[in-house]
């Protein structure tokens, strides 16, 4: 059985595990896209596989926990990376600009947070699980922008 500490417990453990960052988003007046590629421009890492946590500024609200990197049969990640992944159309076709924007005008200014991880020993899909559990587990519901897991 594992054990699930409560979600910033996790990510805390993570964080001191792994390389990450974070960068905010809040003028709507500049796209999401271009705050995102400018951000990890700047990032000198060639691997940017991991997991993102989207939040309210305000309160620190975790509004949406994801993940970039999927693991192929022979242990390598596919093309899709953290800053791709934000970038990419979210459901229901909706652009990644208007999704951001749409968060924005509901929830404030946000606070992009991300982890890089390696294939090994913990996936995205396995931390992405993790975080998503020990939300659900202090919350008793998932964060208001992810519909499951």
């Amino acid at each position: 059985m594992i054990d699930v500490e409560t979600f910033e417990e996790e990510l805390n453990v993570l964080k001191k595990s792994y390389e990450h960052g974070s960068f905010e988003y809040g003028n709507t007046n500049i796209l999401f896209r271009s705050v995102v590629e400018s951000h990890f421009h700047n990032v000198q890492r060639i691997d940017k596989h991991g997991i993102y946590i989207i939040r309210q500024k305000s309160t620190r609200r975790v509004l949406f926990i994801g993940k970039s990197g999927i693991i192929n049969k022979q242990g390598n990640f596919k093309d899709q990376d953290i800053p791709r992944r934000l970038k990419n159309v979210k459901n229901e076709n909706i652009s990644a600009n208007e999704w951001f924007k749409n968060l924005v005008s509901d929830m404030g200014p946000l606070i992009i947070e991300y982890i890089f991880l390696r294939e090994t020993p913990k996936s995205p899909t396995l931390v992405a699980s993790l975080l998503l559990q020990a939300h659900f587990n202090e919350h008793n519901s998932l964060p208001c922008r992810n519909n499951s897991f």
